[in-house]
């Protein structure tokens, strides 16, 4: 058999395209570690509760990882929790007017530290730099500095996304950006938008306040607005984006924006602002604090692209002669992702799935890794080919963790499972390092699929897969 293809090479994250990609690139992978200093194929970190599903009552929007030591969650149905830095919630606080749209922290001059938090129109705080006796409800909105909250001006939204930017807090205020300053003055008109523009979320770059939009009309175009914050008194420059919104602003390495509901990334700069980064797959979309930066690397929680594929990507590299490259680091099948934030060590992930609510964060334990090849094409004889089997070539295999290999000829159906040369369905031989999976299925094209099933914090590594025709 001297017809194949080698698959030495994983690095290359989820590729624009089915049959083709930059070296190391697939089909498709969840949970496979692609940016350790070895180009190998192995499992990565799981998600494990961090507060299980049936505390909360309704999906943490915002996560504020705040200067006390501790993480505040801002919840869609007005509840607010605390969350220790020994991972122990607890209620602090039910806003009587229902839906959370917004929550930061921010300080003043003279030293004191709120959070401020957001509901249809009213703007609230409380004083954390001398801690609250719990629960909060004689401490919200009391007078401190000489400015009475609750504000009670903001224009009605969906989306009241917070962002300190340049010195002052800014807050996503319908067609305008409102304003806390360093100095304690408010007012909801610090920058005025076009008029059917939303302001839905906030970016700081480059010395400048991005400001991303949906729309109130059934315009598909979206603006992002530009404006230098210390120097001019209007947005210095807006572009329109060929999606129906701006759902979330990143800046990593590069500055990104998610749009739309197809899943699409674009780069969030000045210069560059409509050029196409990548897609999900099966698209779907982010919510406003669902984005974060871990390591350099941009993390999204992306939901509503179907089940097996919703979870925490990741876009970026960790070395410079890397590609940077798109990656589903954490699967977790949910219906809505409120929140991304690292809190300490700590990535923590709050979702929705059917009517329960929790916080995953990543755990020290290994999850089940999924990988699938670009399509192999055979090249073109009078004869079809015969796929004949596929060779393994690992590390030694640790005890209690497998490898299965799946195949899909001429994308139909779905995956079948391969059967080991002599025997069995799944290569499980304790510090093995070479494994033959059969195949002998006709064809023009075949897909591998392969599984590392994980032991507590043990995964399989594939140095290379030789798939065989005929």
């Amino acid at each position: 058999m001297s017809n194949l293809f080698r698959i030495k090479s994983f690095r290359g994250g989820i590729s624009d395209w089915e049959n083709t990609g930059i070296a190391g690139s697939f089909k498709f992978a969840s949970n496979i570690d692609i940016r350790k200093a070895i180009d190998s194929l192995s499992c990565q970190q799981a998600l494990t509760d961090d507060l299980a599903a049936g505390t909360m009552e309704g999906l943490d929007l915002f996560i504020v990882n705040c200067s006390d030591g501790n993480s505040y969650h801002f919840c869609k149905n007005g509840k607010i929790y605390k969350r220790t830095s020994a991972g122990v919630y607890s209620l602090v606080y039910t806003d009587s007017e229902g839906v959370i749209t917004g929550a930061a922290e921010w300080f003043n001059n003279v030293g004191n530290k709120f959070l401020y938090w957001a509901t249809a129109t009213k703007l609230h705080r409380i004083r954390i730099d001398t801690a609250p006796e719990e629960p909060w409800v004689a401490s919200v909105d009391a007078t401190v500095n000489g400015q009475t909250y609750p504000k009670t001006n903001l224009t009605s939204a969906t989306w009241h996304t917070m962002k300190q930017i340049n010195g002052n807090l800014y807050i996503a205020n319908a067609a305008l950006v409102a304003m806390v300053g360093y100095d304690d003055s408010y007012t909801t008109s610090a920058l005025a938008l076009i008029p059917n523009n939303l302001a839905k979320c906030l970016m700081e770059y480059n010395g400048y306040a991005y400001i991303g939009c949906s729309r109130v009309d059934n315009s598909q175009d979206s603006s992002l607005f530009v404006w230098d914050t210390a120097q001019a008194l209007n947005w210095n420059t807006k572009a329109i984006i060929p999606a129906s919104a701006i759902n979330a602003l990143i800046s990593a390495e590069f500055p990104l924006m998610q749009v739309g509901a197809s899943g699409q990334m674009l780069l969030a700069d000045v210069a560059n602002y409509q050029m196409p980064i990548t897609s999900f797959p099966s698209g779907g979309s982010v919510n406003p604090d669902g984005v974060e930066v871990d390591g350099g690397l941009a993390l999204f929680g992306v939901f509503g692209n179907g089940t097996g594929k919703t979870g925490v990507y990741s876009y970026g590299r960790k070395r410079k002669n890397a590609s940077a490259v798109l990656n589903l680091e954490y699967q977790l099948n949910c219906d809505e992702i409120g929140s991304v934030r690292k809190v300490g060590s700590d990535v923590l992930v709050s979702y929705k799935s059917g009517s329960s609510y929790g916080v995953k964060k990543v755990a020290t334990t290994k999850a089940t890794g999924t990988y699938q090849s670009l399509d192999l094409v055979a090249p073109v004889t009078n004869q079809e080919p015969v796929w004949a089997v596929v060779r393994l070539i690992t590390a030694p295999l640790p005890a209690s963790t497998s490898i299965e290999v799946w195949r899909r000829i001429d994308k139909n159906g779905s995956f079948v499972k391969a059967n080991l040369e002599g025997g069995g369905a799944e290569f499980s031989t304790d510090d093995g390092q070479e494994a033959v999976f059969l195949i002998g299925d006709k064809g023009k094209i075949c897909e591998i699929q392969i599984v590392l099933n994980q032991s507590s914090n043990s995964t399989p590594e594939v140095y290379e897969a030789q798939v065989f025709f005929e």
